[in-house]
This record gives structure tokens, C-alpha cells and sequence, in this order.
């Protein structure tokens, strides 16, 4: 991204005027769905309890709306600030469009933004991953570290596998008994093994087969064939 300070300008732009087309459309719905009342009420004596239902549903229909607008512009940010990659302190904060608005607006967007430093230094920078006191490892002062102390702080982190996620995990396991199929009937007709009375590759290997079945030139040979192969 050449100007980012100029991307998120014009994202910003882009999201101002879908508010502002967003919040006419609620607006025109309400005026619209009160002119419409109004008119059943004088001139086809539609009952109130009717025109009082029709109003409700209108009003839950444009909470509705505003709803899912909300958390799509949301999103929407999260993808634009990952996008720009911004320092995860200027996320947490509930003003962050107005902060990165005017970085930008002043072409001084870099100072929201991850810096170079930090990105190469995660693994002793106080925001990466690994924070915490940084001390040598050839310290002979250095008390030993058990890992299995430290297993109660990652559990519960892992959750349930994704639909998606158990459809791969599934199929794994499936492709996993049929190439093993494959190779238990490969190995049963294989020539070189029922030759040598083995019903292994593994325990082909062990016996002296190969230094006694040893091809001269049998490794040019299998390079000119995947040659050949690639050709077509």
C-alpha cells in the first residue's frame, strides 16, 4: 500500500456516506410507515390494535436494521485497522475512527500504526507475545524453569473445532485409513518382498537385499524419467 493516510481517508468517506444513506432510508421508513397509518385510520377505518401491530413490526424491523448495520460497520473497521495494521492500544480505545482520522487527516499515520521495531522484536518487546522478564540463558543464577508448572495458564484456551474444521479433521482420518489400505495391498504384491520373505518394506531394509540387488546407474535413471515427466 503506497499512501495508506490516503486509503483510510477514503474508506472513511465510503463509510460516512453509508451511514448517511443508511439513516435516510430509516428515517424515510418511519415517515413512510406513519403517512400509511394515518391514511388506513381516516379513510378504511383499519382498527388502532392493527395500526398499533403494523407500527411495532416496522419499529422492531428498523432496530433490526440498525443492528446489523452497527456490527457490519464494525467489522468492517476491524478489517480496515488489521488492513493498516494499528497498534492494538489504539483498538482498545472507544474514540479509535476520530484518533486514526486525524493521524491520517495529518499524514502522520505511522504513529497509530505497529512499528517496524516492534514487528522485528516480538519475542522481547513488552507488546508481543512472550512478555515478562527477559534474562540470559547462561546465567548460572538461573533457577530451572518446569514447563509442566505453567500448563493451569493455557487451559481452556483451546475451543471446540468449526463445523468447517471437523469436515477437514473427518477427512483426514479417512484419507489416512485409505492410504494405509493402499500401502498394506502394495506391500502384499510387491515382488522384492515376497522375494526376500519379508512382508515389510521396513524388514527389507534390514536384510542385505539392496547391496545385493544394487543397479548401476539407477539414480540417473529415475532422475531422467521424472525429467521426462515433466515434460508432458
Amino acid at each position: 500500500m503506497e499512501d495508506p493516510s490516503a486509503y483510510f481517508l477514503q474508506q472513511y468517506r465510503l463509510e460516512s456516506t453509508k451511514k448517511q444513506h443508511h439513516r435516510k432510508f430509516l428515517q424515510f421508513l418511519l415517515l413512510a410507515s406513519f403517512i400509511m397509518s394515518i391514511i388506513g385510520w381516516y379513510h378504511f377505518t383499519i382498527p388502532v390494535s392493527s395500526i398499533l401491530l403494523f407500527e411495532g413490526i416496522i419499529c422492531l424491523s428498523t432496530i433490526f436494521l440498525m443492528v446489523s448495520s452497527k456490527r457490519k460497520a464494525f467489522e468492517r473497521q476491524e478489517a480496515l485497522f488489521m488492513l493498516l495494521e494499528v497498534d492494538p492500544e489504539i483498538l482498545e480505545q472507544s474514540n479509535r475512527m476520530d484518533v486514526a482520522f486525524q493521524a491520517a487527516k495529518t499524514g502522520n499515520i505511522q504513529s497509530i500504526q505497529v512499528s517496524k521495531t516492534q514487528r522485528r522484536n516480538r519475542g522481547s518487546d513488552e507488546k508481543g507475545f512472550t512478555s515478562g522478564i527477559i534474562e540470559s540463558q547462561l546465567d548460572k543464577s538461573q533457577t530451572r524453569r518446569d514447563a509442566a508448572l505453567s500448563e493451569s495458564a493455557y487451559q481452556g484456551l483451546e475451543d471446540d473445532l468449526r463445523p468447517s474444521e471437523l469436515l477437514v479433521n473427518e477427512a483426514n482420518v479417512q484419507y489416512q485409513k485409505i492410504a494405509q489400505q493402499k500401502w498394506n495391498e502394495a506391500e502384499s504384491k510387491d515382488k522384492d518382498l515376497i522375494e526376500a520373505g519379508v512382508e515389510r518394506l521396513g524388514d527389507l531394509v534390514k536384510t542385505d537385499w539392496f547391496e545385493k540387488n544394487a543397479k548401476q546407474g539407477a539414480v540417473q535413471e529415475l532422475m531422467d524419467s521424472e525429467n521426462d515427466d515433466d515434460t508432458y
